[in-house]
């Protein structure tokens, strides 16, 4: 039977009414995750159904689960590195069909009518964009309850066709995953301050301080990763840097490197002493943070003197 939605204009089956299926739900702060039947919202005309193939886990999943930042809302379907198959398409898509291999990341939506979304930066939409599992608690960027929709440890997903990422057949899920949220976090950083010939210092060599070395290089900028001790050396070299200096943590040898870099890109997930980070940079430089503190420990401090005329 078929319905005729109003609102829109639009013809709607009946199988796009809500759907019941499968997730990995966590119920409570720190708690185990269990495998429950959900129900997801009605679709939209411009909404696809894809069935998750994969899913990466991103730290951030770990915190949300945790309540790390002071964010998160319970029941929580977890889960935004998803390589999915789109199996459903809305009648107001236009550019994914049937069988289209898609990954799904950190946003399901946002108001697509300010200029940061005409510009195609909906991660920094004027509204707030609205998290792929986010609820009230993260204020403008949760705005749907959290309940009606869960990130990817799902067997289904209905999402916006404009968040559904079309991927190439050839791109294998373990590198997809990882692409889609850590390597997107430190892609945007790079796009925003990196260019030919700038001295660029990855800070802290994980996941995201791999694909920010690559990325990096990439847009030719001479890359110096940073790392507590030796034994990041062969992997960040590997990756691609041009230079490699066992320093963090030690104000010394940070203070070896007194300004040295056009832009430092510091993936570490803790609030250090920021002194020697900004010590490092030339006049003029830039140090971009995309490592997330602690909820306890968000404040930054620095020095309004050097930040002003340096």
């Amino acid at each position: 039977r078929n319905r005729i939605n109003s609102s829109t204009a639009v013809i709607m089956s009946a199988e796009d009414g809500p759907l019941v299926t499968q997730a990995m739900v966590c119920p409570g702060k720190g708690e185990k995750l269990e495998l429950r039947d959900i129900t997801l919202p009605a679709m939209k005309p411009t909404m696809v159904e894809c069935e998750i193939l994969y899913n990466g886990l991103c730290h951030t999943d770990i915190h949300m689960k945790d309540n790390d930042w002071g964010i998160s809302n319970y029941p929580i379907v977890l889960g935004h590195e998803g390589v999915a198959r789109v199996t459903r398409v809305g009648v107001g898509c236009d550019h994914l069909q049937v069988g289209d291999l898609v990954g799904i990341t950190w946003c399901r939506d946002s108001c697509r009518k300010c200029d940061s979304c005409l510009a195609g930066r909906e991660n920094i939409c004027e509204t707030g964009y609205q998290g792929t599992y986010l609820g009230p608690a993260a204020g403008c960027w949760g705005k749907d309850p959290h309940h009606e929709h869960g990130g990817c440890m799902s067997k289904v997903m209905r999402i916006e066709e404009r968040f559904a990422i079309k991927l190439p057949e050839n791109l294998r899920p373990e590198v997809a995953c990882p692409l889609i949220c850590g390597g997107g976090t430190v892609f945007e950083a790079v796009v925003d301050y990196v260019s030919s010939g700038k001295s660029v210092a990855i800070a802290s060599i994980g996941g995201l301080g791999t694909a920010a070395i690559r990325f990096a290089k990439l847009f030719g900028g001479r890359v110096t990763a940073l790392s507590r001790n030796e034994s990041k050396r062969e992997k960040s070299l590997l990756a691609g840097a041009h230079e490699f200096v066992a320093c963090l943590g030690d104000a010394d040898k940070m203070g070896e490197l007194s300004g040295k870099f056009d832009v430092i890109i510091d993936t570490n997930p803790t609030n250090p002493d920021i002194g020697p980070y900004m010590g490092m940079l030339k006049f003029n430089g830039t140090y971009c943070k995309v490592g997330i503190p602690a909820a306890n420990d968000m404040n930054f401090t620095y020095a309004w003197i050097p930040t002003i005329f340096t």
